[in-house]
């Protein structure tokens, strides 16, 4: 059974007739013939009662219109929404950002691409990037914002902006804007969870320095951003953040910002997804606006 045999036993019973039901579908009455007699044998049931002036349902053929009729209907609903799918931004955008780009970036995404589709709502969640990562090889997630780069032929990974991380101190400690590293090893240190990108990127730092993460004197490891600051204002120890994500704090001095003497801690935000998925058109307005935002920048 397929549409055209449907369409067809559904002209010829509106139409009482073989010859205008092929007119009217643009089909010969022979192939209209054909179509009923296969539809017929199928169902192993009499549809048509044929005389020499018109064609008749049988009891059984009106009882099948109305599942032929709602078939159609069906089939030409589908194509209807299938035709409009790829821009129909509508519906709820999920992101998943780690901390630096959660409380930087998202918030100025989100309000930009409000601006152009206000009927959309958000679900953020902060993750470490690990975890994101996972998430989004797992299919549990389309858009992920990330602060390391990810080499993986099932993610696709595109760089927004560049991130520069600093050392954070209590202004009562007053450490110089440049300090070394052995007076580094010499703090207490405030640090982010093993999941964090920032953490990771400090380490891979520390290593190339032939600096062992262990020789660290580590007061307090903290899993969100908002407690690890905390810690700072309340002098418990320095930490390595994101700059953009002080710069407040610094500027009304409730924070001081230090650099590391010949430590290069830039690095990339992230925006990936998955290589293999294709992505809803919400998902993909939102790429695409990310991309145009950060091409130029």
């Amino acid at each position: 059974m397929d549409f055209k045999q449907i369409e067809a036993f559904i002209s010829v019973a509106k139409l009482k007739s073989f010859s205008k039901a092929a007119n009217s579908i643009y089909l010969s009455q022979p192939t209209i013939s054909s179509h009923i007699s296969s539809l017929e044998k199928e169902l192993n049931i009499q549809l048509f009662d044929r005389t020499s002036k018109e064609v008749n349902l049988t009891p059984a053929g009106r009882m099948f219109l109305n599942y032929a009729s709602d078939i159609i209907n069906t089939k030409n609903t589908a194509v209807s929404v299938l035709g409009s799918f790829e821009n129909n931004i509508t519906g709820k955008l999920s992101l998943s950002a780690s901390t630096t780009p959660c409380n930087t970036l998202v918030p100025k995404l989100i309000k930009k691409f409000h601006e152009i589709y206000p009927h959309i709502k958000y679900e953020v969640k902060e993750q470490g990037s690990s975890d994101i990562i996972k998430d989004i090889l797992n299919l549990d997630c389309e858009i992920g914002l990330i602060g390391t780069k990810v080499k993986d032929d099932k993610l696709h990974c595109f760089s927004l902006k560049e991130d520069e991380l600093v050392l954070i101190s209590h202004p009562d400690m007053k450490l110089p804007k440049e300090i070394s590293l052995n007076k580094l090893m010499q703090l207490n240190l405030v640090v982010r969870d093993s999941n964090s990108a920032t953490r990771k990127t400090f380490e891979k730092e520390l290593t190339r320095h032939d600096m062992l993460p262990s020789r660290l004197n580590v007061i307090c490891e903290a899993n969100n951003l908002d407690t690890l600051i905390q810690c700072v204002k309340a002098n418990i120890g320095v930490a390595i953040v994101s700059k953009s994500v002080c710069k407040d704090y610094i500027k009304f001095n409730m924070l001081s910002e230090s650099t590391i003497i010949n430590f290069d801690l830039k690095r990339n935000i992230y925006l990936i997804v998955n290589s293999k998925r294709t992505l809803t058109p919400t998902a993909n307005a939102f790429l695409e606006l990310c991309r145009e935002e950060f091409s130029s920048k």
